[in-house]
């Protein structure tokens, strides 16, 4: 059991690489497509992606639309996790077909809802607990920079929390462990001995992926309210949102079966100790 950030990059980038065709297919029908289609059939989108638009418009449409929002959200969440479980399956070193691999991500996809509603309620009530001393100090010193400053410790655990669950799916459909609880639970086994490192490892792709996921958002949403607030805007945009949420659903798959590589396979060292 062993992890190293730079080879896991390397060896990300690599299956990603050597597996490109293939998995840009499979990303363009589970990411590409849903994005379009999001924009298609809620228009509004267009305004909450506009940098220029009103907040208070943009406010009042998304309090309009909150509730279909969240609907499509969720449709759209599951049909990535198809996606995700599909191209982890695909990179396995047992090379199944995209049928094999599609039909295992199938049957994971109930265990990786449960895995993900735990992670939630995990995420929830770590909060509660973190942020509830702040909230106490700050109404007592009468300073709500106390309040805020809960925030920074509810981001730190949160991100732990995602590093410790990450091996969740790779260990489902790569050992088809398909209980949830013992798929989370071999996760934070894998995980346990490198857990800081693991933890700024996701903590700097995700930043670094927010951040140009923000940008590219700003400057499409530019092009498109040039464009106008028809059917070519819509499409452009989620066109756009549909390309990157392609390529990062690769590379995070991609890293994520590089990760489990090395934290399921041996520990150098115990192969060095067993050839002298």
């Amino acid at each position: 059991m062993n992890f190293d950030m730079n080879s896991c990059w390397s060896r990300g980038v690599e299956l990603v690489t050597s597996n490109f065709q293939l998995l840009s297919a499979i990303a363009a029908i589970f990411f590409l497509l849903p994005n379009i289609a999001i924009y298609l059939l809620m228009p509004d989108m267009q305004t909450l992606s506009d940098p220029m638009a009103d907040q208070q418009v943009v406010q009042a449409r998304m309090a309009e639309i909150l509730l279909p929002f969240i609907g499509v959200m969720i449709v759209s969440l599951i049909v990535q996790f198809v996606g995700y479980g599909t191209m982890v399956g695909l990179m396995s070193d047992e090379r199944p077909t995209v049928g094999q691999a599609l039909s295992t991500a199938l049957k994971a996809m109930p265990s990786l809802i449960a895995v993900f509603v735990i992670f939630a309620l995990a995420y929830i009530l770590g909060a509660f607990l973190i942020i509830l001393p702040f909230s106490i100090l700050g109404g007592v010193a009468g300073s709500p920079f106390l309040a805020i400053l809960g925030i920074l410790p509810i981001l730190v655990f949160v991100t732990w929390l995602m590093a410790r669950f990450s091996m969740s799916l790779p260990v489902m459909i790569l050992e088809n462990r398909l209980n949830p609880l013992t798929a989370i639970a071999t996760s934070f086994r894998l995980t346990k001995p490198k857990q800081w490192q693991i933890l700024l490892f996701w903590f700097v792709i995700f930043v670094v992926m927010t951040i140009i996921s923000v940008i590219i958002q700003s400057v499409s949403g530019l092009f498109a309210a040039l464009i106008g607030t028809g059917t070519m805007a819509l499409i452009l945009l989620g066109l756009v949102s549909g390309t990157f949420a392609m390529i990062t659903g690769m590379l995070v798959s991609a890293l994520a079966v590089a990760m489990y590589g090395q934290l399921d396979g041996p520990d150098p060292a115990g192969i060095e100790e067993t050839f002298e």
